[in-house]
């Protein structure tokens, strides 16, 4: 009778193992998938047909290193063949086969929540930022002088004068407005007579008010390695102190940035320095109900009568764990799987332009908007740090909007600093026409350097639309 050779498993650890190179388990899981009779064998179960051809002789056993068995060894759950050739599921462990990524179903999402913060308590102390938690708070600016009133009023300038539109050029554009819309008829503006004119100037004030707004928080990101940069003074510098500048001023613009020495490496608070935890997709079984037969290990569309076993999972009616791959095992999302995190102050800059604007219409008979986009000529234009009312502008109303539109910039950004500010003047022309045509009275508008018209009842229209000579 031969001799047999017994073999200890040595404990495998299973951290340093390389996830490219083996699959990776417990020592638990493989003890517990293989018998003590052939701990160290080729476990495949043979079929009951086959173990009666086998002999009863005892064999000398193959002897193999732990690193092959675990290289060699994934798993799945046998599966017993019932009669008439339909799979059922069996109550044996996994068994091995060849190890390979599996293809998420369909309808697969990641479900691994994202990780919470570390708790405050494992965080450094750094001055200026004793009050930092993982939220952004925001740093109020340092003080800035205000801008002073100059000894002598400055002299009201003169507006410029109004360009005098005459009634061809009047006509010329009712006629051209008019051609581009197929509802209109161009005999009334070619025949009506024009009454009377009127000109008149509109004032479109505008301000911008350029600010910078800074908030930190904690933050950490996973320690991939590298040095961590210490100040030689021992302290980190002010929110307010670390340089930076806008791409460009009067743009909206984002920016984040690491306060330089406040970084520091901790264990990763969600794994434990491990670098992998429990799958949530597949609660560390490591399988997962099969997707195209449900689990039930029989092909739902049957060709014959008789039920045909599933095909991709061979009847189990079990796959392997797209995520883990089979291993019960997923990468930590905090640490990236290095079990270690990095920890720092994160500074984030916001640049930001905020702007108002005020019409006056000395006439009143058009809209702030059509004002708006209407090209105008710049009367009057500043730009600084802060700036002053505009108490020189010669329409008092333009004086007054100009102080409201500047405190209510003061007061709506208390906790930005203001980088510039810039305000301007832009007058619109606007001439009011009166006409009668077939004992019909009427006004269009002729407005802007491009003569833009406005004739909302103009009398030659046909009524199968709502169309209006903007």
């Amino acid at each position: 009778m031969a001799k047999t050779t017994s073999l200890e498993l040595p404990h495998l650890d299973i951290i340093s193992a390389e996830p490219d190179e083996l699959d990776i388990f417990s020592e638990s899981q493989i003890m517990d998938s293989i018998s003590p009779e052939s701990q160290i064998m080729d476990t495949i179960s043979p079929e009951p047909d086959i173990m009666d051809s086998i002999s009863s002789e005892p064999r000398l056993v193959d002897v193999i290193s732990p690193e092959q068995f675990v290289r060699r060894s994934s798993y799945r759950r046998s599966v017993t063949p019932s009669r008439g050739g339909v799979g059922t599921r069996g109550t044996g462990s996994y068994k091995r086969q060849t190890s390979c990524r599996v293809t998420p179903p369909p309808d697969a999402i990641d479900d691994d929540l994202e990780p919470s913060a570390p708790p405050l308590e494992l965080m450094d102390k750094v001055r200026g930022y004793e009050s930092a938690s993982f939220e952004a708070i925001a740093i109020p600016p340092p003080l800035l002088t205000s801008p002073q009133k100059p000894e002598g009023e400055n002299p009201r300038s003169p507006l410029p004068s109004i360009p005098h539109l005459t009634e061809k050029q009047a006509r010329d554009a009712l006629i051209k407005q008019i051609s581009s819309h197929c509802c209109y008829g161009t005999g009334a503006a070619r025949d009506m007579a024009i009454t009377e004119i009127k000109h008149s100037l509109a004032f479109h004030y505008t301000l911008e008010t350029f600010t910078e707004k800074r908030t930190t928080c904690w933050a950490y990101e996973p320690y991939t390695g590298g040095a961590i940069g210490k100040s030689k003074t021992g302290e980190a510098p002010f929110a307010w102190d670390v340089p930076a500048k806008p791409p460009t001023y009067f743009k909206n613009h984002a920016s984040e940035l690491e306060v330089p020495f406040t970084a520091s490496v901790k264990i990763c608070h969600v794994c434990g320095g491990v670098g992998r935890k429990r799958c949530n997709t597949c609660s560390g079984k490591g399988w997962s109900s099969c997707f195209h037969c449900h689990g039930a290990g029989v092909n739902p569309v049957a060709i014959r009568t008789e039920a045909k076993e599933c095909l991709h999972c061979t009847g189990s009616g079990q796959r392997k764990c797209w995520k883990c791959n089979g291993d019960g095992m997923a990468v930590c999302k905090a640490c990236s799987g290095t079990g270690q995190i990095k920890c720092f102050i994160r500074l984030t800059i916001k640049w930001t332009n905020h702007m108002d604007d005020h019409v006056v219409d000395q006439v009143g008979s058009l809209s702030d908007d059509k004002i708006r986009s209407a090209t105008g000529e710049v009367v009057c234009q500043e730009e600084d740090i802060s700036l002053l009312p505009l108490t020189h502008f010669p329409d008092t109303t333009v004086s007054m909007a100009s102080a409201q539109l500047l405190q209510k910039h003061e007061n709506e950004v208390p906790d930005e600093k203001v980088l510039k500010q810039r305000h301007q003047v832009s007058i619109v022309p606007v001439t009011a026409l009166s006409y009668k045509w077939r004992n019909r009275e009427g006004q269009f508008h002729v407005y802007g350097y491009e003569q833009r018209v406005y004739a909302p009842k103009y009398p030659q229209k046909c009524f199968c639309c709502c169309c209006v000579i903007l």
